[in-house]
């Protein structure tokens, strides 16, 4: 009786703290007058959706040295309107076949004070042009499918989900304590040693401090307020070889609190490290077409999960019929060695002592973060899933994902690669050299740092991927020492490269970065350990025809 009781008053408790925010108040009262006359229309409004972040954010960018921009504290608050006609067996989202998706969403600005007459005046104008909109697109849809085959996914266009209330405090910009003096003064340090080497032609350092205060509400009963906050700090140079190849490289560092951050000195160290590179790579030779062995150090085999694996296993792409599916068919299958394992979880903040970018507690769909185990013991087990179902897949569990300014999709969050047989550094490289070795190679490669990548998912074109390497070393049979190359793009095919995946190591490094999908640049993660693969295959890196400089960098 009395768990029940505790349970009880915090449910009332958290009604009451989302009652008491004025701004949810608003958007409440404006979406149920819209719903209330659009749902008894001829073609009934189904689902309405209002969703708002409030942003503030401050950035600083530094030069060589010297102060570029300061863009003291800004703010904005940006809003989303979704809008559902037909039912949620087939509404005007679906795949027009032969013609794209239909989408009925509107994005815009609102006035930055709780003015009621003003932000509601601003979400009815937008709802009635979102809802005409829907209603001609489902009209489109109708036709659609009475003249095109039948669909190969019977599954509806939306989800039914159960309805959550949740309400964080707002949480004022200062509290975060950003000292901008005190930070430009770090970026000019960091900064100044590149323009020791004259071999760096451009260089920059940015840091951002960011602080989102994230609104849903919904005809379904939904209301939620949350806030998300980060420290990017990111630090680029770059410089052109002889032959005209551009050579850029990255330094990038993530915080949910400033205290995270590495230290001055070891960013100073890093820096340093990055400027002498550039140099190297300018004199590095470049790399002839290879296929054979390779090692992916932890933090470039995270761009490559992301990039090859990752967009494979979003719901949503899996129902359209112009995507791959690659796959669709394979849940109970092996995809990966038996030891490998692979999950995605939103609620993670940090892996071990790792802070993650793509955490949050609620998707842009108002539904709450799952962890989702994606393979298990190298099995194909289940997909992310927004409110887009597919066959088998009846439900979200939490990645429906979208800048404010685009309609929501499936997209990642967290990833975690983690195996039961991880192998040391010293015996991964033996495996490397003794499988160079039985298949007559001169040389190994070691991908140390990339810089992102894409992948293709359609059926009208190779199902291939690019990876862009910016450090590769050679590795070679005969004990000679490694050596730098330059001009590498690491490119395949998805379940050519997944099957030849052999080993992973002890160690855990993190990419933490932006995935700029359908729906926008969103924030990510992917944690994993240094991978072996028995076979990849990489091209010529394109350059420009252009010559370098002819007069020194002042």
């Amino acid at each position: 009786m009395k768990k029940v009781t505790l349970i009880m008053l915090f449910a009332l408790f958290s009604q009451i703290a989302v009652s008491q925010d004025k701004f949810i108040d608003i958007l409440k009262t404006e979406l149920n007058r819209n719903y209330t006359v659009l749902k008894s229309n001829p073609v009934p409004a189904y689902y309405i959706s209002y969703r708002v972040q409030d942003m503030q954010s401050h950035s600083i960018h530094v030069s060589f040295g010297k102060l570029l921009y300061n863009s003291k504290p800004r703010r904005q608050r940006l809003f989303n309107i979704d809008v559902r006609t037909g039912d949620y067996e087939m509404d005007n989202t679906r795949e027009i076949k032969g013609g794209g998706q239909a989408n009925s969403f509107s994005s815009n600005a609102l006035v930055l004070d709780d003015n009621p007459t003003a932000i509601r005046k601003a979400l009815w104008m937008n709802t009635d042009a979102v809802y005409k909109d829907a209603v001609k697109q489902l009209e489109n849809v109708k036709a659609n499918v009475a003249v095109k085959v039948a669909a190969e996914d019977k599954s509806g266009d939306f989800t039914k989900e159960e309805p959550e209330k949740y309400f964080e405090p707002p949480v004022q910009f200062k509290t975060l304590k950003f000292d901008a003096s005190e930070w430009e003064k770090k970026l000019k340090k960091y900064t100044d040693i590149f323009t020791e080497n004259k071999d760096v032609l451009n260089n920059t350092a940015v840091i951002e401090v960011e602080l989102v205060r994230k609104y849903f509400v919904d005809t379904e009963g939904r209301e939620i307020a949350e806030n998300t906050h980060a420290y990017r700090l990111q630090i680029s140079a770059s410089t052109v070889a002889e032959d005209g190849m551009s050579l850029p490289l990255f330094l990038s560092y993530f915080a949910l609190d400033p205290k995270d951050l590495p230290s001055d000195a070891q960013i100073l160290k890093d820096a340093k490290k990055m400027s002498e590179m550039i140099s190297a790579l300018r004199k590095a030779p470049v790399a002839e077409s290879y296929s054979g062995p390779a090692l992916m150090t932890a933090e470039a085999a995270g761009v490559f999960f992301h990039e090859i694996f990752g967009h494979r296993v979003e719901g949503a792409r899996l129902k359209k019929e112009s995507d791959a599916q690659t796959f669709k068919k394979k849940v109970g299958e092996p995809v990966l060695p038996k030891d490998i394992s692979i999950v995605f979880d939103p609620k993670l903040k940090k892996y071990g002592n790792i802070p993650l970018n793509g955490s949050y507690t609620f998707d842009d769909e108002g539904i709450r973060g799952q962890r989702v185990e994606v393979v298990k013991d190298g099995i194909l087990k289940s997909f992310l899933m927004s409110r887009t179902p597919i066959e088998n897949f009846p439900n979200s569990n939490g990645h429906g994902r979208a800048v404010i300014y685009s309609d929501n999709v499936t997209r990642q969050s967290n990833m975690i690669i983690e195996s039961n047989d991880p192998k040391s550094e010293a015996e991964l490289r033996a495996m490397l050299i003794e499988q160079a070795k039985s298949t007559n190679k001169e040389y190994a490669y070691l991908f140390d740092k990339v810089s992102g990548g894409f992948t293709t998912t359609g059926r009208y074109m190779p199902n291939a991927f690019n990876v862009t390497p910016l450090i590769v070393y050679r590795i070679y049979t005969d004990g000679r020492p490694d050596e730098l190359v330059r001009g590498v793009d690491l490119v395949g095919t998805p379940l050519a490269i997944f099957s030849q995946v052999a080993a992973c190591g002890k160690d855990h490094g993190a990419f933490n970065g932006a995935c700029g999908a359908e729906s926008g640049s969103i924030p990510v993660s992917c944690v994993s350990p240094t991978l072996y693969i028995k076979m990849i295959e990489t091209q010529k890196k394109s350059k420009s025809q252009n010559q370098p400089p002819i007069l020194e960098r002042p």
